[in-house]
């Protein structure tokens, strides 16, 4: 049976499950940093959420500033990369708000440290 379920996504991504705490910095346009859960990361971008009481709202075509990950030695220094927000998930009824991130100016080596990252994880699937 065919999915139709189009993948959009141009990079195989690797998930994170609740015990390994992925968070990351990020500064929007309000200049103060917020911090979200990363739930996945590809070399084209990343999922994060926060929950929603005192969520810093962002939306489809917002630029925001990645400012650090912490809980992966490999990518703890990936630093000040932007990204466009592609996609937001709010619905009143869910404490978390999710939303889907496009890197737009990643340097090289960091896209192959995340590129190393996911190829590792997915081979000890």
């Amino acid at each position: 049976m065919a999915s139709s379920f189009d993948e959009k996504r141009s990079a195989p991504r690797t998930y994170f499950n609740d015990g390994e705490k992925i968070a990351a910095a990020i500064n929007g346009s309000g200049g103060e940093p917020f911090f979200v859960d990363v739930l996945n990361i590809s070399t084209g971008g990343l999922q994060f959420c926060q929950r929603r009481q005192g969520a810093k709202q962002v939306k489809p075509g917002d630029y925001l500033v990645l400012m650090g990950l912490n809980g992966l030695a490999e990518l703890h220094d990936i630093k000040e990369v932007s990204m466009e927000v592609r996609w937001v998930v709010d619905e009143n009824f869910l404490d978390l708000i999710s939303a889907g991130c496009q890197f737009k100016d990643i340097a090289p080596p960091d896209q192959e440290k995340i590129q190393r990252l996911v190829e590792a994880r997915l081979n000890l699937l």
